[in-house]
């Protein structure tokens, strides 16, 4: 126990050293911070160059690194990085620098692009993307602080229950975790109580997790106790569902971006004017099918390089993911990390008709969650299996009203995608999450 005290606090202060570094970059200019983030990446990649056998290939046939130069106007020559790439050439993207190998752990993401994926991270960089999450609790109080996690993630979890290091971090951090893969009626009457008793100053949560319980709250007309703000992660925050959560809870809710590979690469703030980029930390493209910058208020592709992990760096990575750019370059709240404007969730999430129009989940989420929610679907997830096929699966809230429930959804949704699409309907006992813990409300089998 002492020596996870011992630890823990060492850690500690070395995260603490990290975020003072970048709370000192929050405020500057867009401009400085820009420059800041250039030298990052410059060095990275000649980091990459030197001991990164993979990318010692691909950045000489980009005109990247020229004779220990770098020239980052090439840099859009460099080869996209995939799961399967990284997949294919785990080995060659690793280090061969020896003062990261006895640092060096292996990590996985949970494949909810149906692609799990294998990584290398290391302690150093563990300790910059932990003061980089504590960077977004500060948009709203100081870090750490009393805190209920409504955590998903089948590891941490485990960890969570198993390893004394993790249950004594969580204590000195006043951070209470509850297990939103039970999220049964008994369970969520529960976690109420225990909202109400803790009486957290911030709650961080898995989007759908913290929508679900909102809703239980509301239809249950029950008293919840009102933080000083809400982070949601892991899934995407549809305004229709921030707007439930704010009502219900009564407090600010931030939406925060990231993922196993990359750490938390961006996060809203009180101003909601979109999510502000770390770019002390990150590089973010948002990218067509030509791999061409998306004007604002297009989707796109996100592709991360993160300037934090030397041991496996992840240059121009696919992540899977896709947002619209903002169309405003500054917040009102002076932060100097510009905005993204939206994360419109997985490639798989989103609908496409014939003619190439692009259907957000949100559509789905609004006219079937909120427009037509009268307590009669309790849980759904819509699947389109072709252009004109979507499966609709559903719990069963109450029976009363159901086919006039259906037949207005279906309504809306024959608006959008075509008069000639059938829509099939799956009663359920069960919609399970995915092995993260994350939860899809849409998902097309169309590539």
């Amino acid at each position: 126990m002492i020596l996870n005290l011992i630890f823990y606090l060492r850690s500690r202060m070395k995260i603490f050293d990290q975020l003072k570094s970048l709370k000192i970059y929050e405020f500057n200019s867009l401009k400085e911070n820009l420059t800041v983030q250039q030298d990052n990446l410059k060095r990275l990649l000649l980091y990459s160059w030197y001991y990164i056998p993979y990318y010692n290939k691909i950045l000489d046939e980009a005109g990247v690194v020229k004779d220990g130069k770098i020239y980052l106007e090439n840099f859009r020559n460099i080869r996209i990085l995939d799961k399967k790439t990284l997949a294919e050439n785990f080995d060659l993207l690793q280090t061969t620098n020896k003062k990261y190998l006895k640092k060096m752990y292996l990590n996985s993401s949970g494949g909810s692009t149906g692609i799990p994926a294998k990584f290398i991270q290391d302690y150093e960089y563990k300790t910059i993307e932990t003061a980089s999450k504590w960077l977004y609790f500060t948009f709203l109080t100081n870090y750490p602080c009393k805190n209920i996690s409504l955590w998903g993630s089948e590891r941490d979890i485990i960890k969570n229950k198993f390893i004394v290091k993790k249950r004594v971090m969580n204590f000195l951090q006043e951070k209470m975790v509850l297990n939103s893969f039970i999220m049964t009626q008994e369970n969520m009457i529960l976690y109420v109580e225990k909202i109400n008793q803790y009486h957290p100053i911030i709650i961080e949560a898995y989007v759908q997790s913290i929508f679900s319980l909102a809703n239980f709250i509301k239809n249950n007309n029950l008293e919840i106790h009102s933080p000083l703000g809400i982070i949601t992660s892991a899934g995407t925050l549809y305004p229709d569902m921030k707007e439930l959560i704010e009502e219900v809870f009564h407090c600010p809710v931030l939406n925060r971006y990231g993922s196993r590979e990359t750490g938390d690469i961006a996060c809203s703030c009180k101003e909601n004017m979109g999510l502000h980029v770390n770019i002390i930390n990150n590089y973010v493209e948002i990218l067509d099918e030509n791999l061409e910058s998306v004007k604002p208020g297009e989707i796109g592709q996100i592709y991360i390089t993160k300037l934090t992990n030397y041991s496996m760096p992840l240059i121009r990575y696919r992540i899977g993911d896709l947002a619209i750019p903002s169309e405003q370059i500054n917040c009102n709240c002076g932060r100097g990390f510009p905005l993204i404007k939206s994360i419109e969730g997985r490639e798989m999430s989103v609908f496409k008709t014939k003619e190439g129009t692009i259907i957000p989940a949100e559509f789905f989420i609004h006219f079937i969650g909120v427009v037509f929610n009268e307590g009669i679907i309790s849980k759904f997830q819509v699947i389109q299996n072709d252009y004109d096929l979507i499966t609709i699966k559903y719990i069963l809230g109450k029976k009363e009203g159901l086919e006039d429930n259906k037949n207005d959804i279906e309504v809306s949704i024959k608006k959008i995608m075509g008069e000639n699409c059938r829509i099939v309907w799956d009663e359920v006992m069960e919609i399970p999450n995915l092995p993260s813990g994350k939860y899809l409300y849409t998902y097309s089998e169309i590539s």
